[in-house]
């Protein structure tokens, strides 16, 4: 995390100076994952089942949907796994708010409830991980995610 009186540099990285004074880095999308405090939470969610199996997400597509510069992940959340909830897609949340690579739609392909949530994560503040909302599987490895 950057302090006053000194500045991290990362490669492809343009620099900046934040109101405080202190020095930020934006990355090639412009943004800045260190600047803003983030708070994960919950953007949607929906039940879906073999007699509503499709979510329409594009009310979530375009720019102003989500906390910019933070991540997304369409996720089952019904039963806490021992390990991990199923994820049906995850991508970046660029400058402008727009969660990049979101699809069109879920389409479910069981007859159970699902209980579906669209996600908003936060990077960490060592970088190294990206924070979920909730209570199980609240955390996952930056290094999954290629923005």
């Amino acid at each position: 995390m950057p302090t006053v009186g000194k500045a991290v540099v990362r490669q492809s990285g343009k620099r900046g100076v934040n109101a405080g004074g202190k020095a930020v880095v934006f990355d090639q999308d412009g943004c800045c994952r260190s600047c803003c405090p983030c708070v994960p939470y919950v953007l949607a969610s929906r039940v879906t089942n073999s007699g509503n199996p499709v979510w329409d997400l594009t009310p979530y597509q375009g720019p102003g949907k989500a906390t910019p510069c933070s991540f997304w992940r369409l996720i089952e959340v019904g039963t806490c796994y021992p390990y991990a909830y199923p994820w049906y897609g995850a991508g970046c949340v660029d400058s402008d708010g727009r969660l990049v690579g979101l699809p069109d739609q879920f389409v479910t392909g069981f007859a159970y409830d699902g209980y579906m949530e669209l996600q908003i994560g936060c990077q960490s503040l060592d970088g190294l991980s990206i924070l979920w909302p909730g209570t199980c599987q609240t955390q996952s490895s930056r290094s999954s995610f290629p923005c």
